[in-house]
């Protein structure tokens, strides 16, 4: 079965991305899933890549054009808005 099936059967609608490496497995993970329709955060301190000008791209090219992809943030900022619920 798909798996983005099964997310949406269990009413999934957003995804938090984090591992490594930022510039092609979570990024490319990430683009699939914006494409299926999920809302997506790629947490910045919990991703990371083999070069820093990789990782600093790939999370430029996630805010380009307003979030075409979905938005980043520490998970400082995603463990705020969880406890203030």
């Amino acid at each position: 079965m798909d798996r983005a099936l099964l997310l949406r059967r269990r009413g999934v609608t957003h995804l938090v991305f984090t591992g490594i490496t930022t510039d092609v497995c979570v990024h490319t993970t990430m683009r699939e899933a914006n494409d299926r329709g999920y809302e997506c955060l790629l947490l910045t301190d919990c991703t990371g890549a083999t070069d820093v000008g990789n990782d600093e791209a790939a999370l430029k090219m996630v805010t380009m054009q307003g979030g075409v992809f979905g938005a980043i943030a520490p998970s400082s900022a995603l463990l705020d808005a969880i406890s203030a619920g």
